[in-house]
C-alpha cells in the first residue's frame, strides 16, 4: 500500500522538529522587570516556546531609558543574573556559550538561551567590561539601539535623520575586540554610517538579528538593498522581524512578512536569511492602558501581525512559507540552519 500523503500539519511538525531559532527576544529585561516573581520562564514562556517548537533564543539585554547612563551597568548585570536564575529553575532551558553547547541543548530537547546585548550602554566606554560580559556568557553584541552611546549612533524610525557620524574611536575598538573574543556583531539598529564602519573594522561574517527591508518599509531602522548585499558578501545572516513589516496597520500580515524574507533571498540567496521575531506581546499583555498608550506614542510605526504575536504562533510562519511555495530545504534554512551555520563559524 502507498503511504497516505503528508498533511500540512504533519509537514509543519516535521520541519519544526529540530527547533526554530529566534535571534532576538528581550527576555532578560522582562525577567528583571518581574524580579519579584519566581518561575517566570516556566509560567510565562514555556508553553508558548513548546507550542512553536522553539529550540534556541537570543536573549537580549536591553537597558530602558530611565536607567541610562548611571544605572546601565547595574541593571545589565541584574538582567544576566535573573536569566541564569530562571534558567536554572526550569530544566527545559539551558544557557549556551558555544556552538557545541547550542547543539547539545538542541539534541537534549532543551531550549538554548544565548545571551545578547542590544545597545552597548552597559559598557560605558570601558573595553574591559566587554570581557567581563563575555565571561558571563555574552555572545552577541549590537552596538546601539535607537539612540547614541559611547560606541556610535542608532538609526531612526524614519526614512532619514540619524546622525551622519559613524562609530566613535571606542566603537571601532569595541568592534575589533568583539571579533578577537568571538562575540558576534549585530548590526540591527545601527545608523548607516556606523553600519559601514563596522564592516570596515571586521573581516568575519556579521549579522542583523532583527530587521526588515526598506523596499517594503522605508525607514532607517530597516536595511537597504546595498546593506543586505554587504551582509551577504560577508556570509552573514539577516533575521526578519515581526513588527516593522509596513507603515500601515492593515498591511501587517504574514504575507507581508514573507515578502521581506523573499526580498532578502532575491538579493543574497537562501543562505542569508533567518528569523529574529522581536516579539513584545509578553510586555504588552501585562501593561496598563496608560503604559500601552505611552508605547504607541513613542513607537507609532510598530504594528504587530495578529497571527504572529508570540512564539506560540511560530508555526504560522512555516505554514505561510509553504503556501508561498518554499521547499523543505529552504524552510529549514530559514528556521534554523542558517543561524546554526553562523554559530558554528563564529562561536
Amino acid at each position: 500500500m502507498n503511504p497516505s500523503p503528508e498533511s500540512m500539519e504533519e509537514r509543519i511538525a516535521r520541519l519544526h522538529g529540530a527547533g526554530m531559532i529566534d535571534l532576538h527576544f528581550d527576555l532578560p529585561m522582562f525577567l528583571y522587570d518581574n524580579r519579584d516573581r519566581e518561575n517566570v520562564l516556566a509560567d510565562d514562556f514555556l508553553s508558548e516556546f513548546e507550542a512553536g517548537d522553539i529550540g534556541t533564543v537570543a536573549a537580549g539585554i536591553y537597558i530602558e531609558d530611565q536607567y541610562v547612563p548611571d544605572r546601565a551597568l547595574e541593571v545589565a548585570l541584574a538582567q544576566v543574573a535573573r536569566t541564569y536564575v530562571e534558567a536554572e529553575r526550569c530544566h527545559r532551558f539551558a544557557i549556551c556559550r558555544s556552538y557545541a553547547e547550542i547543539k547539545r541543548a538542541r539534541e537534549q530537547g532543551k531550549i538554548g538561551l544565548l545571551i545578547a546585548m542590544e545597545g552597548a550602554e552597559p559598557l560605558g566606554a570601558d573595553l574591559n567590561l566587554l570581557r567581563i560580559f563575555y565571561e558571563l556568557g555574552l555572545r552577541i553584541l549590537g552596538l546601539t539601539h535607537a539612540r547614541s552611546n559611547a560606541a556610535g549612533h542608532g538609526g531612526v524610525f524614519a526614512p532619514s535623520g540619524s546622525s551622519p557620524e559613524g562609530l566613535t574611536a571606542f566603537g571601532c575598538e569595541l568592534v575589533r575586540e568583539c571579533e578577537r573574543l568571538g562575540v558576534i556583531l549585530d548590526l540591527a539598529h545601527i545608523n548607516p554610517a556606523g553600519f559601514g564602519d563596522i564592516l570596515e573594522n571586521t573581516t568575519r561574517p556579521v549579522i542583523v538579528s532583527h530587521t526588515n527591508t526598506r523596499k517594503y518599509y522605508d525607514i532607517e531602522r530597516n536595511i537597504s538593498d546595498e546593506q543586505i548585499k554587504a551582509i551577504g558578501a560577508r556570509g552573514g545572516v539577516i533575521g526578519v522581524n515581526s513588527i516593522l513589516v509596513s507603515s500601515k496597520k492593515e498591511e501587517a500580515t504574514l504575507d507581508r512578512y514573507v515578502n521581506h524574507i523573499q526580498h532578502v533571498i532575491d538579493l543574497i540567496g537562501i543562505d542569508g536569511v533567518g528569523i529574529g521575531f522581536d516579539f513584545f506581546e509578553f510586555f504588552y499583555r501585562r501593561w496598563s492602558e496608560e503604559e500601552r498608550a505611552a508605547f504607541h506614542k513613542k513607537f507609532p510605526h510598530v504594528h504587530s501581525i495578529p497571527d504572529l504575536l508570540h512564539h506560540g504562533h511560530a508555526r504560522n510562519v512555516t505554514a505561510k512559507l509553504i503556501e508561498h511555495g518554499f521547499s523543505d530545504e529552504q524552510i529549514e534554512k530559514i528556521l534554523f540552519r542558517n543561524w546554526m551555520r553562523i554559530f558554528e563559524e563564529l562561536l
